[in-house]
């Protein structure tokens, strides 16, 4: 009876693994995909990955990422809102599905997908928060080229966080805060670092 319960839970647990490997295959064919400038195929790709592995929250976002990328901006928006209740997935979802409607000059989607639109992040904090302010007094330009201006600042941004948490890692900065930088970390003119990608 043991030696039967031991033998099923091995399978179960192997093949768990071999879903898990098999989604992550999928997701890193994708990814070069995506290097590649087929965002339409990779937004496919990343959808296969889904199916392996539902709770692959990364590839949903990435998923909406890509086809934001292909210029299917409503597409992106679908794909993307189911994520905002994703813990992990939130910051990352609301960020992506605000820009797609920024890029769709939707206004009203983009308000929706920016109004609890949060980070732990200092440099991301402060990039992106007066572009939101912006967004909800109707003041911030829209279409896809100021898109692309947003997303290159949060990118730098991004790039400036991973510089200094690879540099100086983290500390608290105040008791209302959870965690962030120390303010000091940023004053080094080398950065930014070459800027990456806002994604998961």
């Amino acid at each position: 009876m043991n030696t039967s319960l031991r033998t099923l839970t091995l399978a179960a647990v192997l093949a768990a693994f071999a879903v898990t490997g098999c989604a992550a295959t999928t997701s890193m064919r994708a990814s070069s995909q995506m290097e590649e400038g087929q965002f339409r195929q990779a937004a496919e790709t990343y959808a296969a990955a889904l199916r392996e592995n539902p709770d692959d929250w990364q590839a949903g976002v990435r998923r909406g990422y890509a086809l934001y990328r292909a210029g299917d901006y409503q597409a992106a928006q679908d794909v993307l809102k189911p994520l905002w209740t994703n813990r992990r997935a939130a910051e990352y979802a609301r960020f992506w599905a605000g820009i797609a409607a920024i890029a769709a000059r939707d206004e009203a989607a983009a308000r929706a997908a920016w109004s609890e639109w949060t980070a732990s992040r200092f440099e991301i904090v402060r990039a992106i928060r007066p572009r939101v302010e912006q967004l909800m007094s109707g003041e911030l330009p829209l279409g896809p080229q100021a898109a692309s201006g947003y997303v290159a600042e949060a990118a730098t941004a991004n790039g400036r966080e991973a510089h200094a948490d690879a540099r100086y890692g983290w500390r608290p900065l105040s008791p209302g805060y959870s965690r962030s930088y120390e303010r000091d970390a940023f004053s080094d003119t080398m950065l930014p670092v070459t800027p990456k990608p806002y994604l998961p």
